[in-house]
């Protein structure tokens, strides 16, 4: 059996909005276990839309009448019908997921294209996703080595980690191309305030509605630059780069490969040179000095560089492509409460998982969640006998007295099956349930759950707060 279905991706970024379509096919095989299961057989998008400036009201408020019309026009452009995109996700990132109407926007977004299409934000997610739509997340498994992948847009970068092909860590970092916007006359009208204290510090004299000295404005981009170098542990970690960190702080690593996307990625290896104000007229702002900075920067460090054939589309790629997780097919659902979104999880072992101590350890969570549906995640055993099921299903059924809503349980491991058919049969009252499998999960992310596809269910799993190749060497430009 083939299954075709449409997702769709819209990235509402600080300087500019893409939107794609893409065709995933999906596939029933014979798994290892001799038990049919779906899979994501291939993944095309089908339509790219031109990419355009963020429409905004005013300097606090998106204008979401613009970003409707320009999804429709996409939509339309694309030939696919509205009711036939089936998933995807609407992501508002940088500086624009600060706009006072963000959550609105992207709740309106999604409530418009359908009840299966996902609404998402947090700077960590995107910078998983931008990994993935550059191509890196898939690099680092072809390699088998770590790959960095830093996605440079107009009011942050978004930095994933990828170890063999799994995401390692993501962090954020105030860093952008339209930090200082100006006009034609090179008089400043915009100076964000998350870079104000590197101003002062700097003794840079830029300041609103005055004219700026290229020369200052290089010597900005070189220290944001500098900060970048820092995060990505090619030199130590000062006071200044810390204070620009939107997430915590990331762990010390050594990256194989340096990847880099995003709009400011435009101008990392070209041969353009920015010498007057003339040069910077396109956008207005410092995205294309810094791209140049970059360069000169991580110059020593140009055995490691790649650049995406994706850049500035690579978080659109990823969300359209990379955000729709297929689960397992030997999984237990009821259907009459699909779609649901938004569910927290709760992943109570960082480390070796007791299924005797599955109550113990999940009710120190709950307090976070009071009055709130969860969902419980597992990597479970891999073969677990009738007993370990039984003792789990006990487990889970003595934890779900003190939560409202049904008994959702997400498993790694393949049994979610035989799971929901002994918790059903143990329950006491009627209670509604889903047990899904083959899905990875970390403590805090949500899940969004859709109608079924065939014998699958589509899930999108997400982090909503702050808390997957063509490449050409940087030689080659």
């Amino acid at each position: 059996m083939e299954n075709v279905i449409y997702s769709i991706g819209v990235d509402i970024g600080t300087s500019t909005t893409e939107i794609i379509l893409s065709k995933l096919k999906l596939k029933n095989i014979i798994g290892a276990s001799l038990v049919q299961e779906t899979i994501i057989e291939s993944k095309e998008v089908i339509y790219k839309s031109p990419i355009e400036f963020t429409p905004l009201l005013d300097t606090v408020t998106i204008d979401f009448e613009k970003i409707k019309v320009m999804v429709e026009e996409a939509i339309k452009q694309s030939g696919v019908e509205k009711n036939s995109i089936s998933t995807g996700a609407v992501i508002i990132t940088g500086e624009t997921a600060r706009k006072e109407n963000a959550r609105e926007v992207s709740e309106k977004l999604s409530e418009y294209l359908g009840s299966f299409v996902v609404a998402t934000a947090g700077p960590k997610l995107e910078a998983l996703l931008a990994g993935q739509g550059a191509g890196a997340s898939e690099l680092s498994k072809k390699l088998n080595k770590k790959v960095i992948n830093l996605d440079i847009g107009g009011g942050t970068t978004n930095v994933a980690v990828f170890n063999c092909g799994s995401c390692e860590e993501t962090f954020a970092l105030d860093i952008g191309g339209r930090l200082i916007r100006f006009d034609h006359e090179g008089k400043v009208i915009y100076i964000s305030e998350r870079i104000e204290f590197l101003l002062k510090l700097m003794n840079l004299d830029i300041k609103l509605g005055e004219q700026i000295s290229l020369l200052e404005l290089k010597a900005l981009c070189l220290k944001l630059v500098q900060c970048l170098l820092e995060a990505s542990c090619l030199s130590e970690l000062t006071k200044e780069t810390k204070r620009l960190f939107i997430t915590e702080e990331p762990k010390v690593f050594t990256a194989d490969v340096i990847s880099f996307s995003g709009g400011v990625a435009e101008y990392i290896g070209t041969s353009i040179e920015v010498t007057r104000f003339e040069d910077l007229a396109i956008y207005k702002d410092i995205g294309p000095l810094l791209g140049i900075c970059i360069s000169e920067a991580f110059n020593k460090y140009k055995d490691k560089i790649i650049l995406p054939k994706e850049r500035i589309r690579a978080t659109v790629i990823g969300a359209g492509n990379h955000s729709l997780t297929i689960s397992g097919s030997t999984i237990a659902f009821d259907k009459s409460i699909l779609p649901i979104k938004n569910i927290p999880i709760i992943k109570p072992f960082t480390a070796e998982e007791n299924i005797n101590k599955i109550f113990s350890q999940g009710k120190k969570q709950l307090s976070l969640y009071e009055n709130t549906t969860v969902a419980f995640s597992l990597i479970g055993p891999k073969s677990p006998s009738y007993k370990e099921l039984k003792v789990i299903s006990e487990e889970i059924i003595k934890l779900y007295k003190e939560i409202d809503g049904p008994i959702i349980v997400i498993l790694e491991n393949d049994f979610a099956k035989a799971l929901g058919q002994i918790v059903s049969l143990m329950l006491k009252d009627k209670r509604q349930i889903i047990c899904l499998d083959k899905i990875s999960t970390k403590n805090g992310d949500y899940i969004d759950i859709g109608l079924p596809i065939g014998n699958a269910i589509p899930v999108v799993i997400k982090t909503l707060v702050y808390k997957d190749v063509a490449l050409q060497s940087l030689d080659s430009k």
